[in-house]
């Protein structure tokens, strides 16, 4: 099966892209994402970064799904231009880490919401997934402790609750988020809609300038005196 070209199939509302080599193995398993999740993978290969077209609006695509395995480092630069310019805000997931990588060797994807490694299988990758897509982050517990820990330390509070002039809907939503609910939970808690709460949480990132929900989190630890959930994997 040729992958040369961007490809994509249904008409699925959450829509990923695959950055990963031009191979079979790849293209089944964007057909396997596909089946088992529901969603829509679009694969774009590292030679395509500069020649890439989108198909679909950045707000359209909710993450950017990088087979680290394939990706050497000539590639980092030509990758964050890439991102920059078509995809600044969009969420990140590893996959085919090695188990052994470290926080500082993650530091560089400073949207991550997950890693999956070489040793996981699709059951785990769906599974996986299903969180990210559900609000959560997965990570295992070493990485992300060490992770908030290092981001706590180069990260100082970019504003306060007085400057952020969240609203008190928002205010119910960051605290509901740093208890750790997903998206569903904090719909549910305040009977509203998943994309309500999408939408809230995207203002709120606006105006505290978090960039992920790890940033979201240390805010409201500085800010509402709440504690980082353990919510992880």
């Amino acid at each position: 099966m040729n992958m040369a070209s961007e490809q994509a199939i249904g008409d699925q509302d959450t829509h990923v892209i695959l950055i990963t080599e031009d191979s079979m193995q790849s293209s089944l398993l964007r057909d396997v994402l596909q089946s088992a999740l529901g969603i829509q993978v679009l694969i774009v290969t590292p030679a395509m970064f500069e020649s890439h077209n989108p198909v679909f609006d950045e707000e359209e695509i909710q993450y950017l799904l990088v087979d680290v395995g394939v990706f050497d480092e000539q590639w980092l630069d030509a990758y964050s231009d890439f991102k920059a310019l078509h995809y600044f805000d969009v969420d990140e997931i590893l996959l085919n880490c090695d188990p052994k990588v470290t926080y500082a060797e993650l530091w560089i994807w400073r949207s991550l919401v997950g890693v999956f490694y070489a040793s996981d299988d699709i059951t785990v990758l769906k599974c996986g997934i299903e969180k990210i897509i559900a609000g959560e982050m997965w990570l295992s517990r070493k990485v992300a402790q060490d992770y908030i820990l290092a981001l706590r330390q180069q990260t100082k509070p970019v504003c306060s609750p007085t400057n952020a002039k969240l609203t008190k809907r928002e205010y119910q939503i960051i605290s509901l988020l740093s208890d750790g609910a997903s998206n569903c939970q904090i719909a549910s808690a305040l009977t509203v809609s998943e994309n309500t709460v999408k939408t809230h949480l995207h203002n709120i990132f606006k105006k505290i300038k978090a960039k992920n929900r790890v940033q979201a989190l240390l805010w409201a630890k500085d800010h509402l005196n709440a504690p980082i959930p353990p919510k992880y994997n």
